[in-house]
């Protein structure tokens, strides 16, 4: 069973890496739209019509699902995909649910590109679970795009990660949600600084756990034959295959390549036009 993930770069890969290794049985394409990146920079407008020319490549590939692994294209443009296929589609939200419960001194940053803070969505989700947390909404316009060209930019990010991670020191976080799916790349950076005293969240987990339900609801017949045969056959025969996809070329293949955690499951690189 083929699935498709994905999003303007690298930072989709803590999904795809969630996805394979808590299911190494199912197939993963992945398309880092670094054409079109940042999609921070672009209208909803432009967003909504590239998610629709995303969503014809992932049915050309004969997929099952789709992950928009992007809180940027789910806050913006997720709709637009829904209403231009029938396949499931699965989107990342900022985890503020949980980050509210967990939160001891009720004290939650959350930490978004600019287009996702300022989004009505993020703040219907922070209404509706905040109770009586402060909530600090924080963005970076360059954090997500210098990930992505790392490690040339290691320095840069590092200064970014520090001025925010001071800020958050500052008004006594005690919760940081990462609310961009590439921040968890580079979770241990803010680790280093924040410390044991702030519990960092991200949705991978939650996301993959949404696949899942949204694969068996739709294909009830194909996942129970599928997980049957996973529970009966040795597990090296039902290692799913991973292809890496980009709409630059192969410019930022490497990149993308070292991010993967299951390399040896990468069975093919592509440059596809969007």
């Amino acid at each position: 069973m083929k699935v498709g993930v994905m999003d303007s770069g690298a930072g989709g890969l803590t999904i795809l890496n969630a996805i394979h290794q808590k299911h190494p049985y199912l197939d993963l394409v992945y398309l880092a739209d670094d054409a079109f990146a940042p999609y921070g920079s672009k209208s909803a407008e432009q967003l909504q019509d590239r998610l629709v020319k995303v969503g014809r490549f992932f049915e050309n590939e004969k997929v099952c699902a789709i992950v928009v692994a992007c809180n940027t294209a789910t806050v913006t443009a997720i709709d637009a995909l829904r209403a231009c296929t029938s396949l499931p589609i699965i989107g990342v939200e900022p985890a503020v649910k949980p980050a509210f419960r967990l939160s001891k001194k009720r004290r939650v940053a959350v930490l978004a590109t600019p287009v996702t803070a300022e989004s009505p969505r993020l703040n219907q989700l922070i209404d509706l679970w905040k109770a009586d947390s402060h909530v600090s909404i924080m963005s970076s316009s360059t954090l997500a795009f210098d990930i992505d060209a790392w490690p040339e930019t290691e320095e840069k990010v590092k200064q970014t990660i520090q001025q925010l991670s001071q800020e958050m020191l500052a008004q006594n976080i005690d919760t940081l949600v990462l609310a961009c799916t590439h921040y968890p790349l580079v979770k241990h950076l803010f680790e280093q600084i924040l410390g044991n005293e702030c519990e960092i969240i991200e949705p991978s987990e939650g996301v993959t756990a949404q696949l899942i339900r949204r694969l068996t609801e739709s294909y009830p017949n194909e996942m129970s034959q599928l997980l049957d045969a996973v529970k009966h056959q040795d597990n090296s025969q039902n290692q799913g295959s991973i292809e890496l996809c980009s709409s630059l070329g192969f410019q930022n293949m490497q990149r993308l390549t070292s991010w993967v955690i299951s390399s040896g499951a990468i069975k093919d690189r592509r440059h596809v036009l969007i």
